[in-house]
C-alpha cells in the first residue's frame, strides 16, 4: 500500500513539520507490552453488547465475536500438531466469518496469514507454502482449489468456510442457495473430505480454551508483500506493532470518533492490512461498527446499503471513490451524518477528493501506509485536510528523506526517498534475511521505495517510485511477477511490462512481447496469463516488438 495515512513530534503533545524528524519520544499507551488479544478483551468488556459487524440483515455484537472467536480457538488448539506460533492462513473475502476467524486465531496464540480469495492456484501456493501453513481457513467459493494444493502444502488441516454460515437459518440456506444455484459461484470440489467452518464453531463451543500467554514482541501476522522490488516476501508483525499501530490511529482521529456512536462502511477487503487495522483492529478501542460489503464492484447493492445506514465514515480506493461519484443514487444520499472518507491503498486524484468534498460536504482523508508499518505512517488530520498531501505523521513516528548517495534530505519540496522509524515498523521478512537487511536499516529505518517531498508546513507528498512497481486501484503489481508469466507461454521469446497512467485505477498494464510465431493474438497472452494471474495483474495492453528497444508492430 503506498497511499495512506504523518506527524512529527518535537515534544509530548507537540506536533511540527519538517524534513528530519526527531527519534520519536517514549509513549506509554503505544510503547507498552500490549497484546491485540488484550485490546479484544477491553472491547468486550467496554462495548459488549454493541454492534461490532453487520452484513446483509445479520449483526454480530463484540460478545457474539468473542464467544464464535473463543470457540474457533478451541477448536484449534485441539489439533494434533498445531501450537502456538503456528500459521494459520485465512483466504476469505469479507464475510461475517472473517473477524470471528481472525480474532479465534489471535486467541489460540497463532499467527494470522491474510490470503486474497482471488488468488489463482499458483499465486496460493507460492504464500502459503512460504508460510508453512498448518491450518487453512478458505471461502467455499474459492475452495476447487484445495484439490490442487493439499499435498504441497503439507496437507493442512482444512476448513471450508461458506460465505453466509455466520448468519441464521433459514436465511442462510436461502443465500447459499442462491449463491450456488443461480450465480453458479461455488465451483465442485470433494466437500466431504473437509470440515465446514459450522462443525468447527460447534465443536469448539464444546471444547476448553486455554488463555495463551503473550508478549508484545510476539508474532501475530505474516501479512505478505512484494514491497519494492517484486520478491514475495512476509512481514513479520507483532502484537506491539499492530496493537500501536491502532492506537496511534485512534489518538490521531480521537477529536472525530465518539467512542460506540461511529458507524463505518468497510467495502476494503479485510485482508488487506490497511482494512484490517481500520475495521478490525482500531474498533476494538473506539466501538465502531461496522458495515462489512462482500463486493464494493457490484454499485448498486453497495449503494442501496449505503442508503440503510446513517454511516459517519467509509473507506476505499480512488476507484471506488470515483465510481460513486459518477452515481446519481449516491449523489442523492443522505449525508448529514458522515464526517470523513479515508482513501488508501493508491493515489488519490486530488480531481476525486474535491469532488467528494462538494457531493458530501466532508474532507476524504489521505495518508501514507504499508504492509511492513503495521501500516499507518502517516495521515491528513481530520481538521485540515490537505488535498494532494499523504498528510503528517502519526504520533511516535519519525519520517525522513534521503538522497541517492544516502546524505538526510533538509530542505522542503526537495525529492528524496521516503524513511520511516517508529513502533510500528515490522520485525523483519519471514525467513528472509537478506531482504530484511535491504530494508530495514540496523537503527530501524524502514526504507520506502517511495520518493517524496514536504513542504514549510510539515505536509508530506508523495512523487513517484524509486523500484519499478504498478498500482492498479490500490493492488501492487510487480512486472517482474508478470514477465516471468508471459515467458512461460511456448511461443513467447521475451517480455517487458510496464505500467502507464489511467484516469480511474491510477496505472494499468502494458506488456511488450516478442514472439516467434507470427500468428499470436493479444487475446492469447492474456488468456495465458489468467491461468496463472489473478485478474487485476492481467495486462490490459499487448504490444508485440521485433525488439524490446523498437515500436510494437501489432496489438
Amino acid at each position: 500500500m503506498t497511499s495512506f495515512f504523518h506527524r512529527r513530534m518535537d515534544g509530548p503533545g507537540t506536533f511540527t513539520g519538517g524534513g528530519l524528524s526527531p527519534q520519536p519520544p517514549e509513549d506509554p499507551k503505544s510503547t507498552a507490552a500490549s497484546t491485540l488479544f488484550e485490546f479484544f478483551d477491553h472491547a468486550c468488556q467496554e462495548f459488549g453488547q454493541r454492534p461490532a459487524f453487520s452484513q446483509f440483515g445479520c449483526t454480530l455484537s463484540f460478545q457474539q465475536i468473542d464467544r464464535l472467536s473463543e470457540a474457533v480457538a478451541a477448536y484449534l488448539q485441539s489439533l494434533p500438531g498445531v501450537k502456538p506460533g503456528d500459521r494459520v492462513a485465512i483466504q476469505v473475502p469479507n464475510i461475517l466469518a472473517y473477524p470471528v476467524i481472525a480474532f479465534g486465531i489471535i486467541k489460540a496464540g497463532m499467527v494470522i496469514v491474510n490470503t486474497n480469495p482471488l488468488y489463482t492456484p499458483r499465486e496460493t501456493e507460492r504464500q502459503l507454502k512460504d508460510a508453512e501453513i498448518k491450518v487453512w481457513f478458505i471461502a467455499e467459493t474459492s475452495a476447487h482449489i484445495v484439490p490442487l494444493l493439499h499435498k504441497s502444502l503439507q496437507e493442512p488441516t482444512v476448513v471450508i468456510c461458506d460465505l453466509f454460515a455466520i448468519h441464521p437459518r433459514p436465511k442462510q440456506w436461502l443465500m447459499e442457495f442462491y449463491l450456488r444455484h443461480k450465480r453458479r459461484a461455488v465451483a465442485a470440489y470433494p466437500r466431504s473430505k473437509y470440515i465446514a467452518l459450522q462443525k468447527v464453531l460447534s465443536r469448539g463451543q464444546r471444547l476448553r480454551w486455554q488463555r495463551p500467554k503473550l508478549s508484545g514482541d510476539e508474532l501475530v501476522m505474516l501479512q505478505y508483500t512484494g514491497g519494492s522490488t517484486g520478491v514475495l516476501k512476509g512481514a513479520m508483525l507483532s502484537h506491539r506493532n499492530l496493537a500501536t499501530n491502532i492506537e496511534q490511529v485512534r489518538s490521531f482521529i480521537a477529536g472525530s470518533f465518539r467512542a460506540g456512536q461511529e458507524i463505518i462502511i468497510a467495502p476494503l477487503p479485510l485482508y488487506h492490512i490497511f482494512a484490517f487495522t481500520v475495521h478490525c483492529g482500531t474498533p476494538l478501542l473506539t466501538g465502531a461498527h461496522n458495515i462489512l460489503i462482500l463486493d464494493p464492484t457490484a454499485l448498486g447493492a453497495l449503494i442501496k446499503e449505503l442508503s440503510r445506514w446513517p454511516f459517519t465514515a467509509i473507506t476505499g480506493v480512488n476507484t471506488l471513490f470515483y465510481s460513486l461519484l459518477r452515481a446519481d443514487s449516491f449523489r442523492r444520499l443522505n449525508f448529514s451524518s458522515l464526517r470523513f472518507g479515508i482513501a488508501g491503498g493508491m493515489k488519490l486524484d486530488p480531481k476525486v477528493a474535491q469532488h467528494w468534498q462538494e457531493v458530501t460536504g466532508c474532507p476524504l482523508l489521505e495518508g501514507f501506509g504499508m504492509s511492513e508499518l503495521s501500516p499507518v505512517a502517516s495521515f491528513n488530520p481530520p481538521d485540515a485536510n490537505r488535498i494532494g498531501s499523504i498528510g503528517k505523521p502519526v504520533p511516535g513516528t519519525s519520517m525522513k528523506l534521503v538522497d541517492a548517495q544516502g546524505a538526510d534530505i533538509l530542505s522542503p519540496d526537495t525529492a528524496g526517498e521516503l524513511w520511516i522509524k517508529g513502533p510500528q515498523v515490522m520485525q523483519g521478512y519471514w525467513k528472509n534475511p537478506q531482504e530484511t537487511a535491504q530494508h530495514l536499516t540496523a537503527d530501524g529505518w524502514m526504507r520506502s521505495g517511495d520518493l517524496a517531498t514536504f513542504d514549510r508546513d510539515g505536509y508530506w507528498f508523495i512523487v513517484g517510485r524509486v523500484k519499478r512497481m504498478i498500482l492498479v486501484s490500490g493492488f501492487n503489481v510487480y512486472p517482474s511477477e508478470i514477465e516471468d508469466v508471459i515467458r512461460l507461454h511456448p511461443d513467447v521469446v521475451d517480455c517487458a511490462v510496464l505500467g502507464i497512467p489511467h484516469a480511474v485505477t491510477g496505472e494499468i498494464i502494458k506488456a511488450r512481447v516478442i514472439s516467434k510465431n507470427k500468428e499470436l493474438k493479444a487475446q492469447d497472452i492474456r488468456e495465458h496469463c489468467r491461468l496463472y494471474l489473478t485478474t487485476y495483474k492481467l495486462p490490459k495492453h499487448v504490444d508485440f516488438v521485433e525488439s524490446l528497444a523498437t515500436p510494437p508492430i501489432k496489438t
